[in-house]
């Protein structure tokens, strides 16, 4: 879409379009609907970003809550939302063997139960191999706050690749 067409929304209409950016985080979207119009794509990005980053820290660490596990071999079917689907299957963790599967359940728990928070990690451009890889360096990590700005500044980017996905220009 491009952003004369995205300013033309519906409120309805936009907010279905862009729920999601900022995983089940509706109210993001609620307000960046109501900053528009939109002078270009730039500034639809930077207020989607500024409003997370408005944020108090709890409510940051709730969003890196509500991401999926990544390689869940159950949930990747049912309790994703479709942009999260779509950049699993692009990387790869759709098709894990069981073996890989396994793998990532170990590394998610281990990863929660250090951290208290699922590994948030941008996954577009990457595979299984690189998020592995990232998996295995950050579990090293001794610093919650440090993991915890890692994964807000990775929340950020999959919002940043979702909306360049989505808008056109």
């Amino acid at each position: 879409m491009n952003i004369d067409s995205i300013n033309e929304l519906s409120k309805e209409i936009f907010i279905i379009n862009f729920n999601n950016i900022f995983e089940k985080s509706i109210f993001i979207t609620e307000k960046a609907e109501s900053k528009r119009p939109y002078r270009d794509k730039e500034h639809m990005i930077n207020i989607f970003l500024s409003i997370f980053d408005s944020l108090k820290k709890k409510s940051k660490i709730q969003i890196i809550k509500n991401h999926p596990d990544l390689g869940n071999k159950i949930k990747i079917n049912s309790e994703l939302t479709k942009l999260s689907q779509e950049e699993q299957r692009k990387a790869g963790l759709t098709d894990c063997t069981q073996q890989e599967f396994k793998q990532f359940n170990k590394l998610n728990s281990a990863f929660k139960l250090k951290f208290n928070i699922p590994f948030i990690f941008a996954v577009r451009g990457k595979n299984k191999n690189e998020i592995l890889n990232e998996f295995n360096s950050r579990l090293r990590n001794l610093d919650i706050n440090s993991e915890i700005d890692i994964s807000v500044e990775q929340v950020k980017r999959i919002a940043l690749l979702r909306l360049e996905e989505l808008i056109d220009g």
